[in-house]
């Protein structure tokens, strides 16, 4: 990749293609870890553009160990992470909510990279094996209706740019690829973003990738969630390519304004019992309203129906009824019965 790496360096784009060549060539064990690590600094001082992301994600994706899924509204609910904001896990619960409302849900995910808790982390503290096989995984998700991907199962090339992102301390190209490379290889997916210039750099990479429907939000150019503290941007990519920009607020909903002190989470100890207590006693609490909204959005993105109102009204249903719990304690028993 000598001569795609002297481009970036020299503060020229990258095409589709050479960014597919180049990430190949770096998946298939091609280069050694001083270019990589020159690519990535280079990228991020350049700026990366929305052909060199969509030619990343083409190649990672041929690169991941792929499971099959048939149902037309699967979803993901994940979010680039690094957004500091201290939360607990809510794309976690609410794939769980999604789940009991009747979407499929394969939740993509790792351990935490600068959080306390990453997303495997509160699993594995609310009692799911997050290490499930490919093929146990597949079984739990079309049997049970979700599962958890453990990325690194999925992505053993990413072993040559493992070591590389934790020596570099600065969001890499990679914490935007990673929502974009599910092996479930879902159509749809709603995806938090740590600042608004990501959810638009993202949108435009979507629409070189042949996806159903894609929701990104991002709120106060900080959260990568609907935190209804303040007004949520949202990107929605249909099949054509068209794109839709719209804001959801507490209002939107009919929802209180929330306290975002009362989002913060701490040890994934800590956050597996924030979400254990919502779905067991479902109190009506900001945390509750928190992720019925983001829980909506991803329902909306889903198909479920085009009106937000409608799919908070179906979340909350699948947190009341007990649905939403149901889902987790198959997951877990899934999980413990093949240990």
């Amino acid at each position: 990749m000598k001569e795609e790496l002297e481009k970036v360096i020299e503060g020229d784009n990258l095409n589709f293609d050479e960014a597919y060549k180049v990430m190949y060539s770096i998946m298939s064990g091609s280069e050694n870890n001083s270019k990589i690590a020159s690519l990535l600094t280079a990228l991020k001082i350049k700026g990366e553009t929305a052909e060199e992301v969509a030619g990343f994600v083409k190649a990672m994706r041929e690169k991941v160990i792929k499971i099959n899924c048939d149902y037309d509204k699967l979803i993901d609910v994940c979010g680039t992470g690094g957004d500091g904001s201290g939360t607990f896990n809510i794309s976690t619960a609410v794939g769980f909510v999604a789940a009991g409302a009747g979407v499929k849900v394969a939740k993509h995910g790792n351990r935490s990279i600068s959080s306390k808790s990453g997303s495997s982390d509160v699993l594995h503290e609310l009692g799911i094996d997050v290490q499930l096989s490919p093929e146990l995984s597949e079984k739990a998700l079309n049997e049970i209706g979700i599962a958890f991907l453990f990325a690194p199962l999925y992505h053993p090339a990413m072993k040559h740019v493992a070591p590389i992102r934790k020596e570099l301390e600065f969001r890499s190209i990679f914490n935007i690829l990673g929502p974009l490379t599910n092996p479930a290889g879902m159509k749809r997916q709603l995806i938090g973003t740590f600042n608004e210039s990501t959810s638009r750099l993202m949108s435009e990479a979507i629409r070189m990738l042949e996806m159903e429907k894609v929701s990104f939000v991002c709120t106060n150019n900080c959260y990568d969630e609907i935190t209804l503290s303040h007004p949520s941007k949202i990107i929605e990519i249909q099949k054509d390519n068209s794109m839709y920009l719209y804001e959801l607020n507490n209002t939107s909903l009919n929802f209180p304004k929330v306290d975002l002190k009362n989002l913060q989470g701490g040890s994934a100890k800590e956050n597996a019992e924030i979400i254990h207590k919502l779905f067991f006693e479902k109190e009506k609490n900001d945390a509750y309203f928190v992720v019925v909204a983001n829980a909506a959005l991803a329902l909306k993105t889903a198909g479920i129906s085009d009106d937000i109102k409608e799919c908070a009204l179906i979340a909350e249903e699948s947190i009341q009824s007990g649905k939403t719990l149901e889902k987790l304690n198959q997951l877990k028993e899934f999980g413990d019965k093949y240990k």
